[in-house]
């Protein structure tokens, strides 16, 4: 009678080979994340770049401010996009495609001109808000997501919650306490 082998692993085998994967799997997490992150930055940035660039051709195009909003009707406020409302001398599309929040994927976005002191921004960051803007609105933005944004923008450094008032109130970024967040596009 012959003696019956079998092939396989030991408890002990599989338990090093877990074990090991996850080690690796600890350390690689954060580098994943923060990458993921850091693309959600960098597309918000392109999006306003691109956004600064059709606001200023619209601007040009039709001597009027444009209001931008994707998730509502969109015959009278898609004005990047199309003229549902016959603005005369409109020659887009002026964007190739819809507006995406990036830092909140679902929330709120839009484009819109605002005569308000609370959408307004202090480019000169001398505590004076410097007149009326186009701004880029994105609801939904954490207060950590939005320092690193308006770090990249305005190079405001690193912030600390002391001096959070600082970076959220100066530059082109702008963040509320209800985690809206707006960049400021074009001085009207």
């Amino acid at each position: 009678m012959q003696k019956r082998t079998t092939h396989g692993f030991t408890l002990m085998e599989v338990i090093g080979v877990l074990a090991v994967i996850a080690i690796i799997a600890s350390i690689a997490a954060p580098q994943i994340f923060q990458a993921i992150k850091d693309a959600r930055l960098t597309g918000t940035l392109q999006q306003a770049n691109d956004l600064r660039t059709a606001v200023a051709r619209y601007y040009k195009d039709t001597g009027r401010w444009p209001t931008h909003y994707p998730t509502s009707n969109t015959a009278t406020v898609h004005q990047l996009m199309r003229n549902g409302a016959n603005v005369n001398g409109w020659d887009g599309p002026y964007l190739e495609q819809e507006l995406f929040n990036e830092l909140s994927p679902g929330s709120n976005v839009g484009v819109f001109y605002s005569s308000s002191d609370s959408w307004t921004c202090d480019l000169d960051g001398d505590g004076n808000q410097d007149g009326e803007f186009v701004v880029f609105r994105l609801d939904g933005v954490t207060s950590d997501i939005a320092i690193e944004l308006s770090d990249m923008m305005d190079n405001d450094g690193s912030q600390t919650a002391e001096d959070a008032k600082n970076w959220a109130d100066a530059g082109r970024v702008r963040h509320r306490s209800n985690n809206v967040l707006s960049i400021c596009l074009a001085r009207v």
